[in-house]
């Protein structure tokens, strides 16, 4: 039953009300009654009724003031509001208040009864609202990990976000910085929904429920999306993670955090946490993972496996100058064919799926390096439908742009050698069937991919030597020529670019 408190100066109009009110009947009790709006509101607190009947002309405290102060701390107690001929003024005053329930005095007990059951309605239409409210509040609490998760994932592969999850998404990310990166912790074995959900809680509590933005838990991966102003103390963080999901499951995890970007990065963020992941053996195991490497225009050119530059590749050769680009790194860091077959092979699964992958065994690119990056390239062209049709000038042309990569460290590489030395083939037709594909004259081409790969490299190490990216590109080793050759294309020297990379990487690692 609801409760109903009665405050009214007129002791007869009071006490009539309350003995000829049918309460019971109505589904109402009487539980106090007071004789002006001070005593009332005692009374009021004391009791906490869910209706009040009030006079609106009363001493001490009129009707009006009672609401208003009713209203602070108890705004869901209904009033029904007694007034007199002539109290247009004070009716007026509480419409604005928002009263809609009059009782025009003197009472008829047919008029009561009918606002009565007219408020008991509401109030019975407010409490199905709360519990209906909080019936979607409960399904939400519980939906809302798989809603994140469901998100995160697609924003992982790139996919286009329903509308609903648009919305989600933003409202989840309001007021917060724009700025986030990707931890990635990984297990031996598959992470089960009870694993993963011990392992989130744990990084929840420990990072604070509201740095943990996204997460999603995917085979034996825990992907988690934070704010970047949460990277200095994350490594010190996931370490207690670590030891704290060991005391429930005896099992080593490797952590690893990307570098920072906006939301839309998301999957170039979580393919650095993989690059990172795949490594980790070379040249030994750590338990937590960062780049500790200068950042570029893009935050992209210092991977090994530059994913945005492949994914946005729109010709042949633009793919192949993206896998020897990471092909030469690997060499630099001293890769074995295995660990390059191990990287390709995990890239071509993010890139493409689990099922796409290096067609030929390890064993034959460990004899052979240069199959492993025929390989990978034929690969992504397939995937990407990049790939050369099936005609005698088209294979011609994808040897052509092989033999220029292969041999792209030879200082004599004119189209005069690869012609005649190389692919054996008239010096004329080289020159229009290169210039037919590319739409640019052998030279030139040459030229950029030289100073391109060579600007890629000192992104990748600032530290490497003139002399180093001479022989790289294919210029004398003096450095000399090759220096002169880059400030003409570039505008700067290698020293001079290698000091604007320097001076980034202060930039960003200041802060600013």
């Amino acid at each position: 039953m609801y409760k109903v408190i009665l405050v009214d100066d007129e002791d007869i109009e009071r006490e009539g009300m309350a003995a000829i009110i049918p309460w019971e009947s109505l589904g109402l009790t009487l539980v106090d009654m007071a004789w002006n709006g001070f005593e009332g509101l005692e009374k009021i607190k004391e009791k906490e009724p869910d209706i009040v009947i009030t006079d609106i002309k009363m001493p001490v405290m009129d009707g009006i003031q009672l609401i208003r102060r009713v209203r602070e701390e108890y705004p869901h107690i209904m009033f029904i509001v007694l007034s007199g001929y002539g109290e247009y003024e004070y009716t007026s005053r509480a419409m604005e208040l928002g009263i809609r329930h009059y009782i025009l005095k003197p009472c008829d007990e047919i008029r009561i009864a009918e606002v009565l059951s007219k408020v008991k309605q509401e109030l019975a239409g407010r409490q199905e609202q709360k519990k209906t409210e909080q019936e979607y509040r409960n399904v939400y609490r519980l939906m809302l990990p798989h809603v994140k998760e469901r998100i995160l994932e697609n924003l992982i592969e790139q996919e286009k976000l329903a509308k609903t999850d648009e919305v989600l998404l933003e409202k989840f990310l309001e007021n917060v910085p724009k700025s986030f990166l990707i931890v990635t912790t990984r297990s031996q074995k598959n992470f089960d929904q009870l694993d993963g959900f011990v392992l989130i809680n744990i990084l929840e509590e420990l990072a604070g429920n509201q740095n943990v933005y996204l997460s999603a838990a995917r085979g034996n991966e825990i992907i988690c999306l934070f704010p970047a102003t949460e990277r200095e103390r994350l490594p010190g963080l996931l370490k207690k993670a670590h030891m704290e999901y060991r005391k429930y499951k005896k099992t080593i995890l490797c952590s690893a955090i990307s570098r920072d970007g906006g939301i839309n990065g998301t999957a170039l963020l979580y393919g650095q946490t993989q690059e990172l992941l795949r490594l980790n053996d070379i040249p030994q195991q750590q338990e937590i993972l960062t780049y500790d490497m200068r950042p570029d225009a893009d935050g992209s050119s210092w991977m090994i496996v530059d994913y945005t530059q492949i994914r946005s590749a729109q010709a042949y050769d633009t793919l192949l100058f993206e896998i020897y680009a990471a092909y030469v790194k690997m060499g630099l860091r001293g890769f074995s064919g295995e660990q390059m077959y191990k990287v390709f092979q995990a890239a071509l699964e993010f890139l493409f799926g689990k099922n796409c992958g290096i067609r030929c065994e390890m064993h034959l690119t460990e004899a052979d390096p240069w199959l492993l990056l025929e390989n990978v390239v034929e690969s992504c062209a397939g995937h990407m439908h990049l790939a050369f049709s099936k005609g005698k000038e088209e294979e011609r042309m994808r040897q052509l742009l092989y033999a220029v990569y292969k041999n792209i460290k030879n200082p004599e590489l004119s189209a005069q050698y690869l012609a005649r030395e190389v692919l054996y083939v008239n010096e004329d037709y080289f020159g229009r069937l290169f210039s037919r594909y590319t739409n640019e004259k052998y030279s030139a081409y040459l030229l950029r991919i030289r100073i391109s790969l060579a600007e890629r490299l000192i992104v990748f190490n600032p530290e490497l030597k003139v002399a180093e990216l001479a022989e790289q590109t294919g210029y004398p080793v003096d450095g000399q020529y090759f220096s002169k050759v880059f400030k003409k294309r570039t505008g700067m020297t290698p020293s001079e670019y290698r000091r604007t990379i320097m001076e980034k990487s202060d930039f960003y690692s200041n802060g600013i």
